[in-house]
């Protein structure tokens, strides 16, 4: 496998940036997408000219496949990972690896094969979408597929996502953005795909649901260069779809995978932008893009502090920690936090010296909560927090020490 070295900038960048994009390599090369492991956010996937992973957090990468593909998929599985290529070559298809990225294989010859979702239910169930054919199910982990093409109107299908709403009567269902709008199938009664409320003279180049799948948070980005563009919400599990904001030219839209209030959208002449409350407003955040034609984003449950970006000549990475002393973020061995992630409460100890305060800080740097305190151990109650990331400022009478907190 080839190694490629990056500039010293890089080392330089990737332990300063703030508040602002800084650039992580592949200047001559458009990124078609990217992929940050679920579990270890070190571990990034970035498809170029060619398939590229860093085990480093981007510092160093190595070409794992001369193949481009155009979405990267993980799979619960440890180590297991399911690729789409759609060049429009005899090489399209879906591929797969089941040591972590290192080595791919096909599984299934698909002429412009474009998306992937695994629904999870039932296990082995993966659903890919093609440029021309449609809609394939495969309920063998990919061994065999078949259409899943009945009153699919469009068959240009762009993007792929799923929901199982336990909640609701409807079941699990897929979502499929086309050339014509959005169409959603119900698995649990194996119906036709049903139209929504989109448009047929428009385009979905993505679609994103939560992180949990229970299909509070459906966002899709609607384009086909129209008045009508922008990022569009569904609060009724995709049934119907409403404009959040017009945006022309929009590439790609993601959901926080632990916050659903946070949505990141990418644009082909405008950049990125980012809601924090659910889409009642939007700002830009494009201080040191450079290039904003931006065509894909990326994000991983285990780090949201970080937000990727893939662009027309390379890949940048945003940090969106404000006033947080990087140098003190660390796991230090006299103090430790547990559960973490953790999902109401949690127990903060200390081996050798009194706590004397603790805070919790937002991504934004804001002061949440404080507890005055004088004592080695200590528990504390995060159920009024919301899912997403957090800094613990532990005040000890010796030093603060800064740790990261996961609330699930």
């Amino acid at each position: 496998m080839k190694t490629i070295f990056l500039l010293s900038l890089i080392f330089m960048g990737i332990y300063s940036y703030s508040q602002h994009w800084t650039f992580l390599g592949f200047p001559d090369e458009k990124i078609h997408t990217i992929a940050v492991h679920p579990q270890n956010p070190n571990i990034i996937f970035v498809s170029g000219d060619n398939l590229y992973k860093s085990s480093d957090g981007g510092i160093n990468w190595d070409t794992v496949s001369l193949y481009s593909f155009n979405s990267i998929t993980f799979h619960p599985i440890p180590d297991t990972m399911y690729a789409t290529l759609g060049e429009g070559s005899y090489s399209d298809g879906i591929y797969k690896s089941i040591d972590g990225g290192n080595y791919w294989n096909i599984l299934e010859w698909l002429y412009l094969s474009t998306s992937l979702t695994i629904p999870g239910y039932p296990q082995g169930t993966l659903v890919a979408g093609t440029k021309g054919m449609g809609v394939y199910e495969s309920s063998d982990y990919g061994d065999t597929w078949t259409t899943i093409n009945d009153s699919l109107d469009n068959l240009n299908v762009l993007s792929l996502t799923h929901i199982n709403p336990f909640d609701c009567d409807s079941g699990q269902v897929y979502f499929a953005g086309t050339e014509g709008g959005i169409f959603y199938y119900n698995y649990d009664l194996h119906e036709y795909w049903n139209n929504t409320n989109t448009a047929t003279n428009i385009t979905i180049p993505a679609i994103s649901s939560d992180g949990d799948g229970t299909g509070y948070s459906l966002w899709a980005a609607i384009d086909g260069g129209s008045w009508s563009d922008g990022m569009y919400k569904s609060t009724d599990y995709g049934l119907t779809w409403i404009v959040s904001e017009y945006w022309p030219f929009i590439t790609d839209i993601l959901i926080n995978p632990l916050n659903p209030n946070t949505v990141y959208a990418a644009d082909s002449g405008y950049g990125v932008k980012k809601t924090i409350n659910g889409g009642i407003s939007w700002q830009v955040i494009n201080t040191g893009l450079g290039d904003s034609v931006v065509y894909c984003l990326a994000q991983s449950p285990a780090d949201t502090m970080h937000l990727y970006a893939g662009t027309e000549h390379g890949l940048y990475v945003y940090d969106f920690s404000v006033g947080i002393n990087k140098k003190n973020i660390k796991q230090d061995m006299n103090i430790t936090i547990f559960p973490n992630p953790a999902n109401d409460k949690i127990t903060i100890k200390s081996y050798f010296y009194k706590i004397t305060k603790v805070d919790i800080v937002n991504i934004e740097g804001k002061l949440l909560q404080n507890f005055i305190l004088k004592t080695s151990e200590t528990s504390i109650n995060i159920d009024n927090l919301e899912r997403g990331v957090y800094f613990l400022k532990i005040y000890t009478e010796k030093e603060v020490i800064t740790n990261k907190l996961i609330k699930k």
